[in-house]
């Protein structure tokens, strides 16, 4: 075969590969110039496709940074839960319950859970260590930074022996007086989780023990005070004679468990120990807030009625304890005596917005010890 014939076979060879061009206006082939330019919809997937990716990205990202900061600093994300958002769960609470259930609110900050107060003569439920242990202490290291106000008040006795220091319940009662921020600064707020967010979010410049959960019952095993060496219960913290104004708020978490007597016996013990690590300090018993219309009417322990029967009972108690006694709840409840709902979004705490309400009446009802 000549080599002609080779390439006329070569050409006719239907497994080579042609190149073929699109024709112009005039029939002639001419070579493409570019790829297709891509559809709308295919670019729109490709945008919403970054888009996702970057949006997954950040979210991994702020994970990350929340998990190492609350590992750097020893804590849980119930403890983060119970500081931000400040919400409650109920334990159930009806009227078709079995014998032997009691209605009991863990009226406490954004975690869920909470340890029920329950009396010594009752039955405890099991204990969850996890629940409790968010102390606030407003950037202060402790009660050891805070500054001793009043430490100057004494009297001087006329053979020049030991000073004699001013008695708080000497004249009591004293009337109250408007106060600024700086009367807070040896302050201490004692109490549930209510108070709790009130310290997190007023900016009062206080030392805050304060727990989800807490309440008398067990004020001396509760461990509150975050220290070095781990929390410890309050009076495992206290120093002495640091603070000259104590705020105790308790009383929801205690409804439906016990007796009035029982309970007002263990929070005059409370109050006395208190006044044996702070022999200057004034005692402040704060009345239960208010919970909203909806929560009131489906909680058979932790409603308004019961709350302000509670209350009046505080407010005898604080007369006999010499204690004084304070109620913010009409500032911010309705003509009904309700916490208004656009306040809270668990019926019960306070939006961090709304605390300023709180602030503003404790600064209107300072006791000032001339």
């Amino acid at each position: 075969m000549s080599r002609q014939n080779k390439g006329n076979n070569k050409k006719d060879d239907p497994r080579r590969i042609r190149q073929i061009y699109p024709q112009d206006d005039e029939g002639i082939k001419v070579p493409e110039q570019g790829r297709e330019e891509p559809s709308e919809k295919t670019v729109a997937i490709r945008i919403v496709s970054v888009a996702v990716v970057m949006i997954v990205s950040v979210i991994l990202a702020m994970a990350g940074g929340i998990g190492l900061a609350l590992w750097d600093e020893g804590r849980t994300l119930g403890e983060l839960g119970a500081i931000v958002f400040a919400r409650e769960m109920d334990v159930a609470v009806a009227q078709n319950e079995e014998p032997g259930e009691s209605a009991i609110e863990i009226a406490d900050e954004d975690t869920a859970d909470g340890e029920d107060a329950v009396p010594p003569e009752q039955e405890e439920p099991e204990d969850d260590p996890g629940d409790y242990g968010q102390t606030i202490d407003s950037g202060y290291e402790g009660a050891g930074s805070i500054a001793k106000a009043g430490s100057e008040d004494v009297i001087d006795v006329a053979d020049d022996t030991a000073p004699v220091v001013i008695d708080p319940l000497a004249d009591y009662p004293l009337p109250f007086t408007t106060v600024d921020e700086s009367y807070f600064t040896d302050a201490l707020f004692i109490g549930d989780s209510r108070l709790q967010g009130f310290g997190f979010w007023s900016g009062i410049p206080a030392t805050y023990y304060c727990a989800t959960g807490f309440h008398v019952y067990k004020y001396e095993t509760t461990d509150v005070v975050q220290t070095e060496n781990g929390k410890v219960p309050i009076f495992d913290a206290m120093p002495y004679d640091a603070f000259t104004k104590v705020y105790i708020k308790v009383g929801l978490n205690e409804l439906g468990y016990g007796t009035e007597e029982n309970f007002e016996k263990t929070y005059a013990d409370l109050i006395a120990r208190i006044r044996e690590y702070e022999p200057r300090a004034i005692i402040f018993v704060h009345a239960i807030l208010p919970v909203t219309l909806e929560k009131s009417n489906t909680d058979s322990a932790h409603n308004n009625a019961n709350i302000a029967a509670r209350n009046a009972a505080l407010e005898q108690f604080a007369r006999e304890q010499k204690a004084y006694f304070l109620d913010a709840g009409p500032f911010l409840s309705d003509a009904d005596g309700n916490l208004r709902p656009e306040m809270t979004g668990d019926g019960i705490h306070l939006k961090p917005e709304y605390m300023k309400l709180w602030k503003e009446y404790l600064f209107e009802h300072g006791i000032v010890i001339e």
